[in-house]
């Protein structure tokens, strides 16, 4: 039975081969990140070993599979020392698949701790994803640009999807929970009273530019499923700088971080370009190879057509 052309264009799509070489740079990032996650950015899930059992009200996800225990002391520690001692050889591909499974469900049970006492963060969905793929991924290495995998491109195309839903489903559940007023009332007022810096205080005096800031905020949001779909890589790779920008200007205005997230953004990046060895190497000389690299561009001579050769008159009858 053959495939329609439009299911073939989605298939071709969807399993559209990736170099091996991403995964590796993906599992170091990830593996990194739990490290930042536990020291720096989210610190204070270890202060949970501490409460009492009768505040823990478990997500529904915990509801539904009965097989978290009611976070305790022990619970608490030991989880994490499962996933940041898991995370060091899942970094450096060192049975891969092994740690990457033990760092998936130790940090699944790291997050259900977390979030189940009141506070719940969306900007997680995506980093959650990888961490679930990656194991199902084979071996690789840095700067593997040879062999190229439909499964892995299966698994960092979930893995966009989820980052897409993260901003889209921001969008809608605005609109579900505060309506229109959420664009057009005092929500940036508000969030800059709250959580503002000096890079962003001094909107107060503008408040039209921080409605017209809401607008903009649940745009983006809404169309940011066009990178999906984008197929010049160049304009591609600038989407998802804005998507980077975008964030740290979010981190400048109200000191509101979505690092987790933007780790898992990296594999939309041709991140198998990157060799460490090459890199650590040429940090000395890089300016000088920026310089070199802008200079021989600059004697290129742009490309002319050929003059077309000139027509000798017909002798006349």
């Amino acid at each position: 039975m053959t495939q329609l052309p439009l299911a073939q264009k989605a298939t071709g799509w969807f399993f559209q081969p990736v170099a091996l070489g991403r995964v590796a740079a993906m599992r170091f990032l990830a593996g990194a990140f739990i490290w930042v996650d536990w020291w720096w950015y989210m610190p204070w899930i270890l202060g949970h070993r501490h409460v009492p059992g009768e505040l823990y009200q478990p997500l529904f996800i915990a509801r539904v599979l009965p097989i978290f225990p009611t976070p305790d002391y022990w619970i608490v520690v030991g989880t994490l020392i499962v996933l940041l001692a898991a995370s060091v050889p899942m970094m450096f591909g060192k049975a891969p698949r092994l740690f990457g499974w033990i760092v998936a469900a130790a940090y699944f049970e790291w997050m259900i701790i977390a979030m189940s006492y009141g506070k719940v963060d969306h900007g997680k969905f995506g980093f959650l994803l990888l961490l679930f793929l990656l194991p199902t991924m084979p071996k690789a290495k840095w700067g593997d640009r040879a062999n190229l995998s439909e499964h892995v491109g299966w698994g960092f195309n979930l893995v966009q999807i989820g980052v897409v839903c993260t901003y889209f489903f921001a969008a809608w559940a605005k609109f579900r929970y505060g309506g229109f007023e959420w664009v057009n009332s005092a929500t940036m007022t508000w969030a800059i009273l709250r959580r503002g810096t000096e890079f962003s205080t001094w909107m107060l005096d503008y408040p039209w530019m921080l409605r017209m800031s809401q607008w903009g905020i649940v745009g983006f949001e809404l169309l940011s499923p066009i990178v999906m779909f984008v197929a010049a890589k160049r304009l591609k790779y600038a989407i998802v700088a804005f998507f980077y920008c975008f964030h740290l200007t979010v981190y400048l205005a109200v000191e509101i971080s979505f690092l987790p997230h933007m780790v898992a953004m990296a594999c939309f990046l041709p991140l198998e370009r990157i060799r460490p060895r090459d890199v650590l190497r040429n940090l000395p000389r890089l300016p000088g190879l920026v310089r070199a690299k802008l200079k021989a561009r600059k004697r290129i001579p742009a490309q002319r057509r050929a003059p077309e050769p000139v027509r000798e008159a017909e002798p006349a009858s």
